[in-house]
């Protein structure tokens, strides 16, 4: 919550979260959007979400985030090749082509 001590930007940054969240919300509640499908279980989802806010006209924004890797010995992805890209990619064309809601 900000007060009176927060500069002009820092109460900027914070209305433009405020509006960021409930824009996700607003989407997450858009009868449109199935999240309960049975294909989207591992890297799908993020992708088909992604789809769908362009298509449906959501506003869209990347936020930096930290990612923290496994330790080296069990190697630096979880991800298998090309299996799990394919598993990344797969919603572009499906949702897309509009083979899949």
């Amino acid at each position: 919550e900000p007060t009176e001590s927060e500069s002009r930007a820092e109460i900027d940054r914070f209305c433009d979260a405020m509006i960021a969240i409930r824009e996700e919300i607003r989407a997450i509640e858009d009868e449109r959007i199935d999240l309960e499908q049975e294909w989207l279980e591992h890297y799908e989802l993020e992708v088909y979400l992604l789809m769908k806010v362009l298509k449906l006209g959501y506003g869209h924004r990347e936020v930096p985030c930290t990612k923290i890797y496994p330790p080296k010995k069990l190697g630096i992805t979880k991800m298998r090749p090309v299996l799990d890209w394919w598993n990344i990619l797969w919603p572009v064309f499906v949702v897309g082509l509009g083979l899949r809601k």
